[in-house]
């Protein structure tokens, strides 16, 4: 059975990178892992010599697109991915792909240590890569010096605030969306940005921008599950309540946390997108012994990294999962089919500006 009449992931990492750990004394685990990523060089740019390679998945995405009946997902960069590749993949399925902006180049150079990071030089690559075919927002999550890690300094907000203007003053210009992330997730990362930048430990910071900024879209990344998943996301719903043009990604809340934005009045349908984190590296992870009790209890189900297994090796099924949960919620409650299509992907057109293949698939009143 489809999702929906034109269904549409918001958030989906289509690439890959490749690392020998067997040839390599690091331990292989996440907090190495995301640090090597940094270092990869585009496949088909590397040669024999390069140890880490960053390669584009599309095949297995496709095949996952064609089993779960996608239509199109948005490309969302990741630690070392390449805005070139995400260019190259939209430019060969243009049906399939569009993808979100980041300052790969940027923030490359700053960890390897060849230039300190800048927000203008950031803000100037986000600028020409949004003035390319295919590129339709910011994202994921709002640029930030990724050497902060290292450092392990708490960035004020006011700095931040400055940081982000900037970034805002892109969007407005190219007129696309930006991506907020509200915490992180667990089991990680020994010094994570979720603890070090404003905007990552709470989506309230969010209104400051939006006051001054209010034609520019938020889609708010997991809805707030990560992290501190409880109260990540009664800020996300908070936040989406006030303003219209805020989305909240659904695709890794379990069936009963849907209710949360379902059961505002002020949220509902309009402002709910699916975006599941495709092709990261975590994994569904089940309690069977913490059944809900509450509209959203502790998880019954959550994604996640889970340390004591190791460094996930397989594609894990982010849209299997994530499928049955929101067709769970929906016969559940009996949803009507034209606010599951809503959801699905008919936001997503109007706020990303995609033509479905036809008109009025989606619910317009006069």
């Amino acid at each position: 059975m489809r999702m929906g009449r034109f269904v549409i992931d918001t958030h989906v990492h289509g690439q890959r990178v490749a690392v020998n750990f067997q040839d390599r004394d690091e331990r292989p685990d996440y907090a190495t892992l995301s640090k090597l990523m940094w270092q990869a060089e585009d496949a088909d740019l590397a040669d024999d010599d390069d140890e880490i390679v960053t390669y584009r998945n599309t095949d297995r995405l496709l095949y996952d697109m064609d089993l779960y009946g996608v239509d199109m997902v948005c490309l969302q960069p990741g630690f070392g991915f390449s805005d070139r590749l995400h260019g190259k993949m939209v430019e060969e399925h243009p049906d399939k792909f569009v993808a979100f902006a980041h300052p790969y180049e940027t923030n490359r150079k700053a960890v390897a240590g060849e230039e300190e990071w800048d927000i203008d030089r950031a803000c100037e690559e986000l600028d020409e890569r949004l003035s390319q075919d295919g590129f339709v927002g910011i994202g994921e999550m709002l640029p930030f010096d990724p050497t902060i890690t290292e450092r392990a300094e708490r960035m004020p907000w006011d700095e931040r605030h400055d940081q982000l203007r900037k970034i805002y003053d892109v969007a407005a210009k190219h007129d696309v969306p930006v991506r907020w992330h509200p915490g992180s997730v667990n089991g990680g990362y020994e010094r994570d940005p979720g603890t070090l930048l404003p905007d990552r430990r709470s989506i309230k910071y969010a209104v400051d921008l939006h006051l001054e900024y209010p034609e520019v879209p938020i889609i708010i990344d997991h809805g707030g599950v990560q992290g501190n998943w409880r109260k990540n996301v009664e800020e996300s719903c908070n936040v989406a309540a006030t303003y219209d043009n805020v989305y909240i990604e659904i695709g890794n809340y379990w069936s009963d946390l849907i209710k949360r934005p379902m059961n505002d009045p002020n949220i509902g349908p309009e402002q709910l997108i699916w975006g599941t984190d495709w092709g990261a590296s975590w994994i569904a992870a089940n309690n069977p012994a913490n059944r809900s009790t509450g509209e959203y209890d502790y998880p019954p189900q959550r994604w996640t990294q889970i340390k004591s297994r190791g460094l996930q090796a397989h594609q894990a099924d982010a849209w299997g999962t994530s499928m049955r949960q929101i067709d769970k919620y929906a016969r559940e409650v009996d949803l009507p089919a034209d606010d599951l299509n809503l959801m699905m992907g008919g936001n997503v057109c109007r706020l990303l500006d995609i033509e479905p293949p036809h008109k009025r698939l989606f619910p317009e009143y006069i």
